[in-house]
């Protein structure tokens, strides 16, 4: 999972399966619905009393096998929560709002200059005097072995790597052809873009990335 990271990196909240009490970084926020029904609110902002739970899919589902989850919601939310108010793809609904999140912030990240692309440009944009620092690179899933072994010896070994998204995501969230590389700077909007690369690594079904 990522790190907490950012301005918000000491706020925690407890799991209602777990009981454990965790960075918000690194769980899903879930409000009831208009209509009643348990949604995700991966943007924290819809309004009711809400619930937390740890990012993790295998703990979810099976917490919804065993009907953990309906009595865990039903006494954070103070009222009965049953199967019939949750989605059969709720996971995969909140993978997709997840993954589409991280689209938008890398595309916020590259209008607002903090992402560069290529391996050429990366090269010679670190190695400018006060260059940013990098705190994650993106190389796409169907990119080649050998290019990733050679940005890794470029950005170094303790930048973050994420291996999620293939050519046609990285190009599409970036606004470019052909995106193999990209590497995202340290900033505020990092850190945000990081915490919900760490959620979706939890959520998603064939996530892989690395520290």
């Amino acid at each position: 999972m990522v790190a907490a990271l950012g301005r918000e990196k000491q706020t925690e909240r407890r799991c209602i399966l777990t009981r454990e009490t965790l960075p918000k970084e690194r769980m899903v926020r879930f409000v009831l619905s208009p209509d009643d029904q348990l949604v995700p609110d991966v943007a924290e902002k819809l309004p009711g009393r809400g619930l937390w739970i740890q990012a993790d899919r295998d703990l979810i589902e099976k917490a919804l096998e065993k009907g953990a989850l309906f009595s865990a919601a039903s006494r954070a939310l103070k009222q009965k929560v049953s199967a019939q108010q949750v989605g059969d793809d709720m996971l995969d609904v909140l993978e997709k709002l997840l993954r589409k999140r991280v689209m938008d912030r890398l595309g916020l990240e590259q209008r607002a200059g903090n992402v560069m692309t290529g391996f050429d440009k990366i090269k010679a944009d670190l190695g400018k005097s006060g260059a940013k620092k990098p705190v994650l690179l993106l190389h796409a899933s169907d990119g080649s072995e050998d290019g990733e072994r050679k940005m890794r010896s470029t950005i170094g070994l303790e930048v973050r790597i994420c291996r999620i998204f293939n050519r046609d995501d990285l190009s599409c969230a970036l606004g470019k052809d052909n995106v193999v590389h990209a590497i995202v700077y340290k900033s505020g909007g990092a850190d945000v873009l990081l915490a919900d690369l760490g959620r979706l690594e939890g959520i998603g079904r064939n996530t892989a990335d690395e520290d």
